[in-house]
């Protein structure tokens, strides 16, 4: 004998499998709220990056100074006040450290040329075998 439940009734709207009460439904105040699941742009590190490139000096000081910035951004924002002294190689090479942060380095190739292996182990030698008596070869 199976036990079955039978859904509770809300008004004439039945609550059972896959039938949340009205209240916790999607879009209600006290359901789930509607979301795709798919990221965020703006919380992206690269998208974060531009936007700090964009700034000037005292923009980006106050972003330093602010209390709800990310440590990401702040390392940024000193990061870019600080390439004002560098030469152009070393802030090429900065500015390729911070972007390859989020994304990883590109695709590289890699050349490979076709190698003979050698054995680990060296083959184990064949035993002769031994003639005796009645054990002659015609």
């Amino acid at each position: 004998m199976t036990k079955t439940k039978t859904p509770t009734k809300q008004g004439d709207y039945e609550v059972g499998n896959k039938k949340p009460p009205k209240n916790r439904q999607f879009g209600q105040i006290e359901g789930n709220p509607r979301h795709n699941g798919a990221w965020k742009k703006e919380d992206t590190l690269r998208f974060k990056l531009q936007q700090i490139a964009k700034m000037t000096a005292e923009e980006l000081q106050q972003l330093i100074a602010s209390p709800d910035a990310g440590e990401y951004e702040k390392n940024v924002a000193r990061t870019v006040l600080e390439m004002v002294s560098m030469d152009a190689e070393k802030r090429w090479r900065v500015i390729e450290g911070l972007t390859n942060q989020d994304g990883g380095y590109p695709k590289q190739q890699v050349e490979q040329h076709n190698i003979e292996l050698k054995p680990i182990l060296p083959k184990p030698k064949k035993k002769k075998k031994r003639l005796g008596v009645g054990n002659e070869i015609n």
